[in-house]
């Protein structure tokens, strides 16, 4: 474990408080250390009330999604936590994972990055709302001492966890360079389910949904429901065996086929239905799964993390009929501030049903020299971007060929 204790409150002159990368100030500040997944069990009470918050809720960087995370496929990851204040005055206000992950086509990241993959494309660390930017002052000091630069991947450009790293960066004199950016589905609450589909939905689409119901209840008993907490767990073990039914199974990609994948989910979901962070919505026929939607969430942000279908019903759009009422639940609940569809960006069914977006990207925070030479840094930007690039590329010609 290491640590170092950077503060906030006496700069160095720096404008507007904010202590340069690399030096140890003075005072009563944010001590970061950098702990092992052993190491951080202990904090998870603490931490998972920093996901409550955060400057941006993030729950696929809270503990209960995060280690098995961690364990599963970056178990050389190393976890940054930060704290403000001495002895039992302490208060933990920042946590980071970072790894370096593998690019493909023989390319190692050459920074590292927060951590994000496909199961978790969404990279937003946690540091506490109070104080925010002398927070992440303190991380990327912190980052600084043995790298050149830092990646965010899958970041939300559009949020205030990205305008507070903007801010930081300026006063810092890093380099902040986007090399990807797309826009992704999401919704935002503020109104009902019955408001929504009567403002966002077209009448005619409206109408052949609600036929396609009828049409699907005239075929067995039909049934809508909602699983929470115990009941999330057993819906997780339908959800597996109804997304390897379809084309994941054929493909080889369904959680089910890989052993630690699947393991790693039912670890997922177990730990965030205790919390009561975890909800499936449902749609059976006859006491088999027809259509079902995974969302992981708290403090109303919220990710729609898995969906899948019975291929043999497409007809009557179960896809979009569990989405439909996963909608209007959500809405209808009050609580919601946005949920993020964490789908590709022309996602058909998403991009149709939900009318908001969020500006996802991938940004390279390179630190100030001279703590490090910024030519292997911008370097590293570059390559990074074309190769993002090519996997955009080839992943539209993908979905192209398979319609």
């Amino acid at each position: 474990m290491t640590s170092t204790r950077t503060s906030a409150d006496d700069a160095d002159g720096v404008p507007g408080g904010l202590a340069s990368p690399g030096r140890a100030a003075r005072g009563h500040g944010v001590e970061v250390r950098e702990l092992s997944l052993v190491e951080a069990v202990p904090l998870r009470p603490a931490w998972n009330d920093l996901v409550a918050r955060a400057v941006e809720p993030n729950i696929l960087h809270g503990p209960d999604f995060l280690v098995p995370a961690l364990e599963a496929f970056a178990p050389d990851a190393r976890l940054l936590v930060a704290h403000r204040g001495d002895g039992p005055a302490s208060r933990l206000v920042a946590v980071m994972a970072l790894w370096s992950p593998r690019l493909g086509f023989g390319l190692s990241g050459r920074l590292p990055a927060v951590f994000s993959n496909e199961f978790a494309p969404l990279a937003t660390p946690l540091v506490d709302a109070d104080r925010s930017d002398e927070i992440l002052v303190a991380l990327l000091a912190a980052i600084a001492r043995r790298d050149g630069g830092v990646v965010f991947r899958h970041l939300p450009l559009d949020g205030t966890f990205a305008a507070a790293l903007g801010r930081v960066a300026a006063v810092a004199g890093h380099r902040l360079m986007v090399v990807e950016s797309h826009s992704r589905a999401c919704l935002h609450g503020g109104t009902d389910g019955a408001a929504f589909l009567r403002d966002h939905i077209r009448p005619k689409r409206r109408k052949e949904w609600r036929r396609q119901w009828r049409r699907l209840a005239e075929t067995g008993p039909v049934r809508s429901s909602i699983a929470r907490g115990a009941e999330a767990r057993a819906a997780l073990a339908d959800f597996l065996v109804l997304e390897a039914s379809g084309w994941k199974g054929r493909r080889r990609t369904a959680l089910v086929q890989d052993t630690a994948v699947a393991r790693f989910a039912e670890r997922v979901v177990d730990g965030l239905a205790d919390s009561g962070h975890v909800v499936v919505d449902r749609i059976d026929r006859g006491g088999q799964p027809l259509a079902m939607l995974v969302c992981f969430g708290a403090e109303g942000h919220w990710v729609s993390w898995k969906t899948a279908y019975d291929e043999a019903f497409a007809a009557f759009s179960p896809g979009a009929q569990v989405l439909l009422n996963a909608t209007a639940r959500f809405l209808d609940e009050g609580e919601l501030v946005e949920i993020d569809s964490l789908a590709v960006e022309d996602h058909p069914l998403m991009n149709h049903m939900w009318p908001d977006r969020r500006r996802i990207g991938t940004v390279v925070v390179g630190f100030a020299a001279p703590l490090r030479p910024p030519l292997r840094t911008r370097l590293a930007a570059a390559e990074l971007g074309l190769y993002l690039m090519a996997r955009r590329f080839a992943a539209r010609l993908r979905r192209r060929w398979s319609h």
